[in-house]
């Protein structure tokens, strides 16, 4: 691709910085934010499903994660290189690089070319290669920046989406999100301290990942969307029977007036008490999943069987009220 060849005012200081080595090389940046979050959520997928692995589920969810996540990371990718050829911005530390002369022979530390703005110019430092010197010329946006805002972005909502809990895990999970964005922050903060971009660069490359990142999330791996769920669908699935069961034993001690009914509210509210884990989070959170499971789906029948017996019986029992005592020569 043909990249356009922007011109300079001598007098710009902006483009004068010393050169100096990458912090984040393009193999770390790789490694960074491609090899390491695809390892990442390969290891998620296995502890979502470990209690009931099954090969082929684990692989359709791998293979759904993985392509959602390359797909947004070689879109960025292309972006961020079409905006650089087409701008054509001269990086910070263009002048020590490239050392340019105008067509005339001059330099801009000649006295009538100080304010002059240059079109036509050739570099002649000898130890820069044709690569090199279009390198000079691309940078605007930082590609650093763009993919690391993507790649933490995308990860930070995809824990977001699996990683659900309360209390000290719902911390964690911020937490990991909290860093997640930080490490993209670090790699585009060293583009500028490292004079290989503006600080304007940086800033347009994070806006362009970051809006990758929403657009991957909520319209290709669909991660924000948020399921609908019926009333009481915020206890865990294992206590949705016994919540109900508690509730009509809890009707039936009030409607009696028994002396049971402080025990039951007792034994109800020992039962609704559940300890879970992170992992456990992990594994419960996805919903459609463990749908398509067929133990789950022969649970979740026997369990609308007894509960429809346990309705017939109260309903049989209200219908036949207890009758007083006929000797009521007892009460005063």
């Amino acid at each position: 691709m043909h990249t356009f060849k922007r011109g300079f005012f001598c007098s710009d200081l902006s483009i004068r910085y010393p050169y100096r080595e990458c912090t984040i090389t393009v193999p770390m940046l790789l490694l960074l934010m491609l090899l390491l979050p695809m390892l990442f959520v390969a290891v998620v997928e296995v502890m979502r499903i470990c209690k009931r692995f099954r090969m082929r589920l684990y692989l359709r969810n791998l293979w759904r994660a993985e392509a959602t996540f390359s797909f947004g990371f070689v879109a960025t990718y292309l972006t961020t290189e079409l905006a650089k050829h087409a701008v054509g911005r001269l990086r910070p530390h263009f002048f020590q690089g490239c050392q340019p002369r105008l067509d005339d022979n001059s330099s801009c530390s000649d006295p009538q070319n100080v304010d002059l703005y240059v079109e036509q110019f050739h570099c002649t430092n000898p130890n820069l290669s044709i690569r090199q010197i279009r390198e000079l010329h691309v940078s605007f946006p930082s590609a650093h920046s763009s993919l690391s805002f993507y790649s933490m972005l995308l990860l930070a909502l995809y824990v977001h989406g699996v990683w659900r809990g309360r209390g000290g895990v719902r911390v964690l999970r911020h937490v990991l999100q909290f860093l997640l964005l930080m490490a993209a922050l670090c790699v585009s903060l060293s583009r500028v301290a490292d004079y290989w971009h503006h600080w304007s660069d940086v800033l347009a490359g994070a806006l362009l990942g970051m809006t990758y990142a929403f657009l991957t999330a909520a319209y290709v791996g669909d991660l924000v969307r948020r399921h609908p769920r019926s009333a009481g669908s915020h206890l865990p699935a294992s206590l949705s029977y016994s919540h109900h069961l508690h509730h009509h034993h809890q009707l039936m001690a009030d409607n009696n007036n028994s002396p049971a009914s402080a025990k039951v509210h007792f034994l109800a509210a020992a039962a609704s008490m559940t300890t879970t884990t992170p992992l456990d989070d992990i594994q419960d959170s996805d919903v459609e999943d463990s749908r398509e499971e067929s133990e789950v789906s022969h649970d979740s029948h026997d369990s609308q069987e007894e509960e429809e017996e346990e309705e017939d019986d109260y309903k049989a029992q209200l219908s036949h009220p207890s009758t007083p005592p006929s000797d009521l020569t007892h009460v005063v």
